[in-house]
């Protein structure tokens, strides 16, 4: 005999509002990147995390509707209220990030105001989503002792899980050697900090001496210098051109962007240039070791073709472990959110 489908109108809004959940994201990671869904990619890293988490909160739903024992309808709604509140951070990060446009540019400890303050609101609607998820197979799998504070507990442990996969995606890279035997038509220097007097910080006089080096090699053709400035300074484009050009690089081997801040938007600029847009050909993208793991990903991620190539600058330990923890945050909030 047939298991009676137990409060079906719970159920049902609950997938349907995690389905909205499910396509808001898909749509607004595409969405704010300029891009459609003809761009879409199953196999990337960040998609499938999305895929995961939403069919295991739906496929938790599903099973609590026919499970033999009945639940108690007080849990459903529980659930209920969480999808709610977890579309409703998403509809706010998305209000702020891509209309209102709070602090767009001012940092917090070297992120943009605008990401932490989206990318905050954007982590409470995944956390939701991953209660939700431990909660409903808890309950599925007979799980009751302190059920709502061990629940807690694993939610928190599947963040920091979801973060060590992170930290050693970012960490347990081959070294960005590149190939000597390859030739690009275009290479980018992603912009980096620029010091007093519109001299290029250390870490980004590394990226910009590689890319002479490849130039004067004949391994690129043409430079891409991305990065905005802050008031009074020079951008970090027109810093890294000054610095080229008096070093011999012809100038109109030079394209300099100066309106991005961060590295996902000079990603985005590659894939709409026009120049840059209409070459078929496989992108070099020159930066630190600690730094391509992820702006590789991003490329992927806007289906462009890129290999990367490291300096030969040398951080500390100390900031070495400084600047791959803080990609590891960043790479996770990429692949969840594309911010």
């Amino acid at each position: 005999m047939k298991n009676k489908f137990q409060y079906p109108s719970i159920v049902f809004f609950s997938i349907l509002i995690n389905l909205g959940i499910f396509t808001l994201v898909t749509f607004i990671k595409y969405k704010i990147n300029g891009l459609t869904l003809i761009d879409y990619r199953i196999d990337y890293i960040g998609n499938v995390l999305n895929i995961l988490v939403s069919v295991g909160v739906i496929s938790g739903f599903l099973l609590l509707g026919i499970k033999k024992k009945p639940v108690e309808k007080g849990r459903l709604n529980f659930l209920f209220v969480l999808q709610i509140l977890s579309l409703a951070s998403l509809l706010i990060s998305i209000i702020l990030f891509d209309f209102i446009k709070l602090a767009t540019n001012e940092f917090l400890f070297s992120f943009p105001i605008k990401k932490v303050y989206t990318g905050f609101l954007m982590i409470i609607s995944l956390f939701l989503q991953i209660y939700s998820l431990l909660y409903s197979w808890g309950i599925i799998l007979g799980l009751e002792k302190l059920f709502e504070i061990r629940t807690l507990l694993r939610s928190i442990s599947a963040i920091l899980i979801l973060l060590l996969f992170s930290i050693f995606f970012v960490w347990n890279v081959n070294e960005y050697k590149g190939n000597n035997d390859l030739k690009y038509e275009y290479a980018l220097i992603p912009g980096a900090a620029v010091w007093k007097k519109d001299k290029p910080s250390p870490i980004f006089e590394g990226r910009i001496r590689k890319a002479l080096e490849l130039y004067r090699r004949g391994s690129i053709k043409k430079i891409i210098l991305t990065g905005g400035n802050a008031p009074g300074e020079l951008s970090e484009a027109e810093v890294a051109y000054k610095y080229l050009t008096n070093l011999g690089v012809d100038y109109r081997n030079l394209i300099v962007e100066q309106l991005t801040s961060t590295t996902t938007e000079q990603i985005r600029y590659i894939k709409h240039d026009d120049e840059t847009a209409n070459s078929n050909s496989r992108i070099l993208i020159i930066s630190d070791d600690f730094h391509l793991a992820r702006i590789l990903q991003i490329s992927k991620f806007f289906n462009i073709e890129a290999d990367g190539i490291s300096t030969e600058y040398k951080l500390t330990f100390e900031k070495t472990l400084f600047y791959r923890t803080r990609e590891s945050i960043a790479l996770l909030l990429f692949w969840f959110f594309a911010i």
